[in-house]
């Protein structure tokens, strides 16, 4: 079984020689809720946001979606962080998400299937026309 360390072991970030422009890159998509979901990606938003060229962009993309540290489906425009290399660079949040998803289940109990109530004053508020001025 592979434990959070040994993920962020097999492949540390210095050792894919990433250049300022796709860390930059990676870091926006992650920024931008690039990890818990596609994003749909623009790469001049990108280049001017990170003060670059949209040519570096495109590049950083490429490569990036080459080292799988973002997926794309198919031939979109949409990207995601890879949650496993992220997760491994932050083996605090994912002690996290492995700790919620160990988490037990809510139980509904008897109360939770019955109508609400209303107070009173909620049931008079309803009860009122009020004429439109």
């Amino acid at each position: 079984m592979t434990t959070t360390n040994d993920l962020s072991m097999a492949h540390p970030v210095y050792t894919l020689n990433l250049t300022a422009a796709q860390r930059a890159t990676l870091e926006w998509l992650t920024q931008n809720g690039g990890l818990f979901g596609t994003l749909e990606v623009d790469p001049e938003q990108i280049a001017e946001d990170c003060s670059t060229s949209v040519t570096t962009v495109h590049d950083a993309l490429t490569r990036l979606t080459t080292l799988r540290l973002i997926q794309r489906p198919g031939e979109s425009t949409l990207y995601r962080v890879n949650p496993r290399f992220f997760f491994a660079q932050n083996p605090e949040l994912a002690q996290l998400a492995i700790d919620a998803l160990d988490a037990p289940d809510v139980l509904p109990d008897a109360r939770a299937g019955r109508p609400r109530r209303s107070a009173p004053a909620d049931v008079q508020r309803r009860r009122q026309v009020r004429p439109v001025s």
